[in-house]
Protein backbone atom coordinates (compact mmCIF):
# COMPACT_ATOMS: atom_id res chain seq x y z
CA UNK A 1 0.00 0.00 0.00
CA UNK A 2 1.50 3.28 -1.07
CA UNK A 3 2.20 5.86 1.57
CA UNK A 4 0.26 9.09 1.28
CA UNK A 5 2.59 12.16 1.01
CA UNK A 6 1.91 14.55 3.89
CA UNK A 7 1.39 18.20 2.97
CA UNK A 8 3.66 20.63 4.83
CA UNK A 9 1.63 23.53 6.01
CA UNK A 10 3.19 26.85 7.13
CA UNK A 11 3.11 27.47 10.84
CA UNK A 12 1.96 30.97 10.18
CA UNK A 13 -1.69 31.31 10.85
CA UNK A 14 -3.74 32.94 8.16
CA UNK A 15 -7.30 34.01 8.16
CA UNK A 16 -9.17 36.24 5.81
CA UNK A 17 -8.20 39.42 7.67
CA UNK A 18 -4.44 38.77 7.87
CA UNK A 19 -4.33 37.53 4.33
CA UNK A 20 -6.01 40.68 2.98
CA UNK A 21 -3.59 42.91 5.00
CA UNK A 22 -0.52 41.21 3.63
CA UNK A 23 -1.82 41.38 0.10
CA UNK A 24 -2.60 45.11 0.52
CA UNK A 25 0.99 46.04 1.58
CA UNK A 26 2.87 43.76 -0.70
CA UNK A 27 2.52 40.17 0.14
CA UNK A 28 5.49 39.09 -1.86
CA UNK A 29 8.39 41.29 -0.41
CA UNK A 30 7.32 43.79 2.27
CA UNK A 31 6.65 41.27 4.98
CA UNK A 32 10.28 40.08 5.12
CA UNK A 33 11.71 43.62 4.93
CA UNK A 34 9.57 44.89 7.76
CA UNK A 35 10.43 41.93 9.97
CA UNK A 36 14.14 42.84 9.46
CA UNK A 37 13.83 46.62 9.82
CA UNK A 38 11.38 46.82 12.71
CA UNK A 39 13.83 46.04 15.58
CA UNK A 40 16.41 48.46 14.09
CA UNK A 41 13.87 51.28 13.90
CA UNK A 42 12.78 50.60 17.47
CA UNK A 43 16.44 50.64 18.63
CA UNK A 44 17.22 53.92 16.85
CA UNK A 45 14.14 55.62 18.27
CA UNK A 46 15.06 54.45 21.77
CA UNK A 47 18.66 55.60 21.28
CA UNK A 48 17.52 59.04 20.11
CA UNK A 49 15.26 59.44 23.12
CA UNK A 50 18.04 58.34 25.50
CA UNK A 51 20.62 60.57 23.83
CA UNK A 52 18.25 63.49 23.94
CA UNK A 53 17.80 62.95 27.64
CA UNK A 54 21.55 62.88 28.30
CA UNK A 55 22.24 65.88 26.05
CA UNK A 56 19.55 67.84 27.81
CA UNK A 57 20.98 66.87 31.19
CA UNK A 58 24.54 67.76 30.05
CA UNK A 59 23.46 71.16 28.76
CA UNK A 60 21.77 71.90 32.07
CA UNK A 61 24.93 70.88 33.96
CA UNK A 62 27.19 72.83 31.57
CA UNK A 63 25.08 75.96 31.70
CA UNK A 64 24.78 75.80 35.45
CA UNK A 65 28.32 74.83 36.43
CA UNK A 66 30.90 74.63 33.62
CA UNK A 67 30.04 77.37 31.12
CA UNK A 68 31.89 80.73 31.18
CA UNK A 69 30.47 83.25 33.58
CA UNK A 70 30.03 85.70 30.70
CA UNK A 71 30.95 84.42 27.24
CA UNK A 72 30.67 87.95 25.81
CA UNK A 73 33.08 89.56 28.30
CA UNK A 74 36.52 89.15 26.70
CA UNK A 75 38.27 91.58 29.05
CA UNK A 76 40.97 90.24 31.37
CA UNK A 77 41.58 90.89 35.02
CA UNK A 78 44.41 89.89 37.31
CA UNK A 79 43.79 86.89 39.55
CA UNK A 80 46.34 86.20 42.27
CA UNK A 81 47.19 82.76 43.65
CA UNK A 82 49.07 83.21 46.90
CA UNK A 83 51.90 80.88 47.83
CA UNK A 84 50.59 77.94 49.89
CA UNK A 85 46.90 78.42 49.07
CA UNK A 86 44.75 75.28 48.93
CA UNK A 87 42.62 74.42 45.91
CA UNK A 88 39.46 75.02 47.96
CA UNK A 89 40.61 78.55 48.80
CA UNK A 90 41.50 79.25 45.18
CA UNK A 91 38.07 77.98 44.12
CA UNK A 92 36.36 80.33 46.57
CA UNK A 93 38.31 83.31 45.25
CA UNK A 94 37.52 82.40 41.63
CA UNK A 95 33.80 82.35 42.39
CA UNK A 96 33.95 85.56 44.43
CA UNK A 97 35.78 87.40 41.64
CA UNK A 98 33.42 86.16 38.92
CA UNK A 99 35.68 83.78 37.00
CA UNK A 100 33.92 80.43 37.61
CA UNK A 101 30.33 79.49 38.40
CA UNK A 102 30.76 76.73 40.97
CA UNK A 103 33.62 76.18 43.40
CA UNK A 104 32.81 72.49 43.92
CA UNK A 105 32.95 71.70 40.22
CA UNK A 106 36.30 73.53 39.99
CA UNK A 107 37.74 71.42 42.81
CA UNK A 108 36.43 68.14 41.36
CA UNK A 109 37.79 68.94 37.91
CA UNK A 110 41.22 69.78 39.33
CA UNK A 111 41.26 66.43 41.18
CA UNK A 112 39.91 64.55 38.14
CA UNK A 113 42.71 65.97 35.98
CA UNK A 114 45.30 65.11 38.64
CA UNK A 115 46.42 68.74 38.92
CA UNK A 116 45.93 69.31 42.65
CA UNK A 117 49.66 69.84 43.19
CA UNK A 118 50.22 71.67 39.90
CA UNK A 119 48.39 74.91 40.66
CA UNK A 120 51.20 77.45 40.94
CA UNK A 121 51.24 80.73 42.79
CA UNK A 122 51.54 83.98 40.90
CA UNK A 123 49.47 86.54 39.04
CA UNK A 124 47.33 85.38 36.12
CA UNK A 125 45.28 87.26 33.56
CA UNK A 126 41.85 85.62 33.46
CA UNK A 127 38.62 86.48 31.66
CA UNK A 128 34.94 85.78 32.51
CA UNK A 129 34.66 84.36 28.98
CA UNK A 130 36.98 81.45 29.85
CA UNK A 131 35.60 78.01 30.68
CA UNK A 132 36.45 76.32 33.97
CA UNK A 133 38.67 73.88 32.10
CA UNK A 134 40.59 76.71 30.39
CA UNK A 135 41.14 78.46 33.73
CA UNK A 136 42.45 75.23 35.30
CA UNK A 137 44.88 74.80 32.41
CA UNK A 138 46.20 78.34 32.86
CA UNK A 139 46.60 78.08 36.63
CA UNK A 140 48.36 74.74 36.37
CA UNK A 141 50.71 75.87 33.60
CA UNK A 142 52.27 78.53 35.82
CA UNK A 143 53.36 80.43 32.72
CA UNK A 144 50.71 83.11 32.51
CA UNK A 145 51.97 85.84 34.79
CA UNK A 146 54.51 84.45 37.23
CA UNK A 147 57.00 86.70 35.50
CA UNK A 148 56.81 90.28 34.31
CA UNK A 149 58.87 92.20 31.78
CA UNK A 150 60.70 95.34 32.89
CA UNK A 151 62.67 97.65 30.62
CA UNK A 152 65.39 99.96 31.94
CA UNK A 153 66.10 102.87 29.57
CA UNK A 154 69.70 104.09 28.98
CA UNK A 155 70.32 107.35 30.80
CA UNK A 156 67.85 106.68 33.60
CA UNK A 157 69.07 107.49 37.09
CA UNK A 158 68.52 105.31 40.14
CA UNK A 159 65.54 107.48 41.05
CA UNK A 160 64.11 107.15 37.53
CA UNK A 161 64.38 103.37 37.76
CA UNK A 162 62.75 103.34 41.19
CA UNK A 163 59.81 105.42 40.00
CA UNK A 164 59.37 103.14 36.99
CA UNK A 165 59.48 99.92 39.03
CA UNK A 166 56.96 101.43 41.45
CA UNK A 167 54.62 102.37 38.59
CA UNK A 168 54.58 98.83 37.14
CA UNK A 169 54.15 97.19 40.53
CA UNK A 170 57.58 95.56 40.63
CA UNK A 171 58.34 97.27 43.95
CA UNK A 172 56.06 98.65 46.64
CA UNK A 173 58.35 100.95 48.60
CA UNK A 174 60.45 103.64 46.88
CA UNK A 175 62.38 104.53 50.02
CA UNK A 176 63.36 100.89 50.57
CA UNK A 177 64.54 100.69 46.96
CA UNK A 178 66.74 103.79 47.37
CA UNK A 179 68.15 102.39 50.62
CA UNK A 180 69.26 99.25 48.81
CA UNK A 181 70.78 101.38 46.04
CA UNK A 182 72.99 103.14 48.56
CA UNK A 183 74.16 100.08 50.47
CA UNK A 184 77.48 98.31 49.91
CA UNK A 185 76.67 95.50 52.36
CA UNK A 186 74.36 93.65 49.98
CA UNK A 187 76.35 93.84 46.75
CA UNK A 188 80.06 94.70 47.17
CA UNK A 189 80.94 91.10 47.96
CA UNK A 190 79.29 89.77 44.80
CA UNK A 191 80.02 92.34 42.06
CA UNK A 192 83.54 93.49 41.33
CA UNK A 193 82.50 96.84 39.80
CA UNK A 194 80.67 97.74 43.01
CA UNK A 195 83.55 96.44 45.09
CA UNK A 196 86.00 98.55 43.07
CA UNK A 197 83.86 101.62 43.62
CA UNK A 198 83.84 100.99 47.37
CA UNK A 199 87.60 100.39 47.42
CA UNK A 200 88.09 103.66 45.51
CA UNK A 201 87.28 105.51 48.71
CA UNK A 202 84.86 108.13 47.32
CA UNK A 203 81.56 106.34 47.85
CA UNK A 204 80.67 108.65 50.74
CA UNK A 205 80.44 111.49 48.19
CA UNK A 206 78.16 109.57 45.84
CA UNK A 207 74.46 110.24 45.73
CA UNK A 208 73.76 106.52 45.31
CA UNK A 209 76.33 103.75 45.44
CA UNK A 210 74.67 101.73 42.66
CA UNK A 211 74.20 104.69 40.29
CA UNK A 212 75.74 103.68 36.97
CA UNK A 213 75.79 99.94 37.65
CA UNK A 214 72.15 99.06 36.88
CA UNK A 215 72.46 97.97 33.25
CA UNK A 216 69.79 99.30 30.87
CA UNK A 217 68.10 96.34 29.20
CA UNK A 218 64.84 94.37 29.07
CA UNK A 219 64.47 91.75 31.79
CA UNK A 220 62.06 89.03 32.90
CA UNK A 221 61.61 89.00 36.69
CA UNK A 222 59.26 87.09 38.96
CA UNK A 223 56.17 89.00 40.00
CA UNK A 224 57.08 88.49 43.65
CA UNK A 225 60.79 89.23 43.17
CA UNK A 226 62.38 91.16 46.02
CA UNK A 227 64.09 94.51 45.54
CA UNK A 228 67.44 92.89 46.20
CA UNK A 229 66.91 90.17 43.59
CA UNK A 230 65.89 92.73 40.94
CA UNK A 231 68.97 94.82 41.66
CA UNK A 232 71.18 91.74 41.52
CA UNK A 233 69.81 90.93 38.09
CA UNK A 234 70.66 94.43 36.81
CA UNK A 235 74.10 94.41 38.45
CA UNK A 236 74.83 91.01 36.96
CA UNK A 237 74.05 92.33 33.48
CA UNK A 238 76.49 95.22 33.99
CA UNK A 239 79.23 92.71 34.76
CA UNK A 240 78.38 90.75 31.62
CA UNK A 241 78.49 93.89 29.44
CA UNK A 242 81.74 95.12 30.96
CA UNK A 243 83.41 91.72 30.65
CA UNK A 244 82.36 91.51 27.00
CA UNK A 245 83.65 95.01 26.23
CA UNK A 246 86.99 94.37 27.92
CA UNK A 247 87.28 90.92 26.36
CA UNK A 248 87.19 92.63 22.97
CA UNK A 249 90.85 93.48 23.42
CA UNK A 250 93.22 90.75 22.27
CA UNK A 251 94.54 88.84 25.25
CA UNK A 252 92.22 90.65 27.63
CA UNK A 253 92.53 94.11 29.09
CA UNK A 254 94.59 95.63 31.84
CA UNK A 255 94.57 99.24 32.96
CA UNK A 256 97.84 100.02 31.14
CA UNK A 257 96.93 98.28 27.87
CA UNK A 258 97.00 100.21 24.61
CA UNK A 259 93.92 100.19 22.39
CA UNK A 260 93.15 102.19 19.25
CA UNK A 261 96.49 103.93 19.70
CA UNK A 262 95.38 105.37 23.05
CA UNK A 263 96.72 104.61 26.52
CA UNK A 264 94.30 104.95 29.46
CA UNK A 265 94.82 104.75 33.18
CA UNK A 266 91.11 104.78 34.01
CA UNK A 267 89.72 102.00 36.17
CA UNK A 268 86.53 100.18 35.26
CA UNK A 269 84.71 102.30 37.83
CA UNK A 270 86.02 105.48 36.19
CA UNK A 271 85.05 104.19 32.74
CA UNK A 272 81.47 103.80 34.00
CA UNK A 273 81.55 107.34 35.43
CA UNK A 274 82.76 108.79 32.14
CA UNK A 275 80.25 106.71 30.15
CA UNK A 276 77.40 108.05 32.28
CA UNK A 277 78.35 111.64 31.36
CA UNK A 278 78.75 110.72 27.69
CA UNK A 279 75.26 109.15 27.78
CA UNK A 280 73.75 112.44 28.89
CA UNK A 281 75.78 114.67 26.55
CA UNK A 282 75.53 112.85 23.20
CA UNK A 283 72.94 110.91 21.20
CA UNK A 284 74.61 109.11 18.29
CA UNK A 285 77.46 106.59 18.61
CA UNK A 286 79.69 108.87 16.53
CA UNK A 287 79.11 111.87 18.79
CA UNK A 288 79.57 109.71 21.88
CA UNK A 289 83.05 108.71 20.69
CA UNK A 290 83.85 112.37 19.92
CA UNK A 291 82.65 113.56 23.34
CA UNK A 292 84.79 110.82 24.86
CA UNK A 293 87.80 112.20 22.99
CA UNK A 294 87.09 115.72 24.29
CA UNK A 295 86.88 114.45 27.88
CA UNK A 296 90.11 112.49 27.54
CA UNK A 297 91.85 115.55 26.15
CA UNK A 298 90.60 117.63 29.07
CA UNK A 299 91.63 115.02 31.63
CA UNK A 300 95.10 114.85 30.07
CA UNK A 301 95.37 118.66 30.29
CA UNK A 302 94.09 118.67 33.90
CA UNK A 303 91.19 120.87 32.78
CA UNK A 304 87.64 120.81 34.11
CA UNK A 305 85.18 118.73 32.08
CA UNK A 306 82.49 121.45 32.26
CA UNK A 307 79.61 119.09 31.46
CA UNK A 308 76.14 120.56 32.04
CA UNK A 309 74.72 117.10 32.76
CA UNK A 310 76.77 116.75 35.95
CA UNK A 311 75.24 119.97 37.29
CA UNK A 312 71.69 118.91 36.38
CA UNK A 313 72.20 115.59 38.16
CA UNK A 314 72.43 117.45 41.46
CA UNK A 315 70.15 120.43 40.88
CA UNK A 316 67.47 118.52 39.00
CA UNK A 317 67.20 121.42 36.55
CA UNK A 318 65.03 120.87 33.48
CA UNK A 319 66.32 123.99 31.70
CA UNK A 320 68.65 123.57 28.74
CA UNK A 321 70.55 126.74 29.69
CA UNK A 322 71.91 126.63 33.23
CA UNK A 323 71.97 129.73 35.41
CA UNK A 324 75.20 131.27 36.68
CA UNK A 325 74.37 130.23 40.25
CA UNK A 326 73.88 126.61 39.14
CA UNK A 327 77.18 126.63 37.26
CA UNK A 328 78.98 127.97 40.35
CA UNK A 329 77.32 125.66 42.89
CA UNK A 330 79.90 124.02 45.13
CA UNK A 331 79.29 120.31 44.74
CA UNK A 332 81.62 117.36 44.01
CA UNK A 333 79.46 116.50 40.98
CA UNK A 334 79.71 119.98 39.45
CA UNK A 335 82.41 119.58 36.80
CA UNK A 336 82.44 123.36 36.29
CA UNK A 337 83.86 123.59 39.83
CA UNK A 338 85.83 120.36 40.36
CA UNK A 339 88.66 119.08 38.20
CA UNK A 340 88.51 115.60 36.76
CA UNK A 341 85.70 113.09 36.99
CA UNK A 342 82.89 113.45 39.54
CA UNK A 343 82.86 110.98 42.47
CA UNK A 344 80.34 108.70 40.78
CA UNK A 345 78.20 108.10 37.69
CA UNK A 346 75.29 110.45 36.99
CA UNK A 347 73.07 107.86 35.30
CA UNK A 348 73.08 104.27 34.13
CA UNK A 349 74.86 104.29 30.75
CA UNK A 350 74.19 102.17 27.68
CA UNK A 351 76.60 99.68 26.18
CA UNK A 352 77.22 102.22 23.39
CA UNK A 353 78.29 104.89 25.88
CA UNK A 354 80.52 102.43 27.72
CA UNK A 355 82.12 101.44 24.43
CA UNK A 356 82.69 105.14 23.61
CA UNK A 357 84.38 105.64 26.99
CA UNK A 358 86.76 102.81 26.09
CA UNK A 359 87.15 103.85 22.43
CA UNK A 360 87.42 107.65 22.04
CA UNK A 361 87.45 108.95 18.48
CA UNK A 362 91.11 108.78 17.45
CA UNK A 363 91.00 111.74 15.06
CA UNK A 364 89.33 114.05 17.59
CA UNK A 365 91.68 112.77 20.24
CA UNK A 366 94.83 113.39 18.22
CA UNK A 367 93.68 116.67 16.69
CA UNK A 368 93.06 118.17 20.14
CA UNK A 369 89.30 118.83 20.20
CA UNK A 370 88.57 120.48 23.52
CA UNK A 371 84.99 121.79 23.33
CA UNK A 372 81.51 120.90 22.09
CA UNK A 373 78.05 122.41 22.24
CA UNK A 374 74.55 121.58 21.00
CA UNK A 375 73.40 122.82 17.61
CA UNK A 376 69.80 121.67 18.03
CA UNK A 377 68.34 120.61 21.40
CA UNK A 378 65.58 118.67 19.63
CA UNK A 379 67.90 116.39 17.67
CA UNK A 380 70.86 116.41 20.05
CA UNK A 381 73.42 117.10 17.33
CA UNK A 382 76.71 118.59 18.52
CA UNK A 383 79.32 121.03 17.23
CA UNK A 384 82.95 120.38 18.21
CA UNK A 385 85.71 122.97 18.54
CA UNK A 386 89.43 122.94 19.16
CA UNK A 387 89.82 126.47 20.55
CA UNK A 388 87.88 128.56 23.06
CA UNK A 389 87.36 131.31 20.47
CA UNK A 390 85.76 128.87 18.06
CA UNK A 391 83.64 127.45 20.85
CA UNK A 392 82.41 130.89 21.99
CA UNK A 393 81.43 131.73 18.42
CA UNK A 394 79.41 128.51 18.19
CA UNK A 395 77.69 129.24 21.51
CA UNK A 396 76.71 132.72 20.29
CA UNK A 397 75.34 131.26 17.07
CA UNK A 398 73.21 128.56 18.68
CA UNK A 399 72.15 130.38 21.87
CA UNK A 400 68.86 131.65 20.32
CA UNK A 401 67.88 128.05 19.54
CA UNK A 402 68.57 127.05 23.15
CA UNK A 403 66.49 129.93 24.48
CA UNK A 404 63.59 129.09 22.16
CA UNK A 405 63.79 125.47 23.26
CA UNK A 406 63.60 126.41 26.95
CA UNK A 407 60.58 128.64 26.31
CA UNK A 408 58.88 125.83 24.40
CA UNK A 409 59.53 123.31 27.17
CA UNK A 410 58.29 125.68 29.87
CA UNK A 411 55.07 126.22 27.94
CA UNK A 412 54.58 122.45 27.59
CA UNK A 413 55.15 121.92 31.31
CA UNK A 414 52.72 124.68 32.24
CA UNK A 415 50.12 123.23 29.89
CA UNK A 416 50.56 119.77 31.38
CA UNK A 417 50.30 121.11 34.93
CA UNK A 418 47.13 123.02 34.05
CA UNK A 419 45.60 119.92 32.50
CA UNK A 420 46.40 117.91 35.63
CA UNK A 421 44.83 120.58 37.81
CA UNK A 422 41.64 120.67 35.73
CA UNK A 423 41.44 116.88 35.76
CA UNK A 424 41.46 116.74 39.57
CA UNK A 425 38.02 116.42 41.17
Amino acid sequence: MAKTKRRIVSKKFYNSKTLMREREYGFYWYDALWRFARPIVIFLISLTITAGFFVSAWLRIYDGFLAPVDVNDKSTRTFVVQSGEYVATIANHLVEQGFVRNKGIFRYMVMFKGLTNDIQYGKYELSPSMTTSEIIDILSSGSSSRERTITIIPGWTVEDIGRYLLSVGAIEDMSEFLTYCDSADYFAGSFHQVRQAVEGGRTSERKYLLEGYLAPDTYRVFVDASIESILRKLLGQTEIVMDQLYAGFEGGYEEDDVFDGFVTNLTQDEIIIMASIIEKEAVTPQDMARVSAVFYNRLADNAKLEADSTVKYITGSTEFILSTSELNEQNPYNTYVVTGLPPGPICNPSRTALNAALHPDEDYLNEGYFYFCSTDPHSGTLYFSKTLEEHNAAVAEYMPLWQAYDEEQRALRESAEQADTEAQP
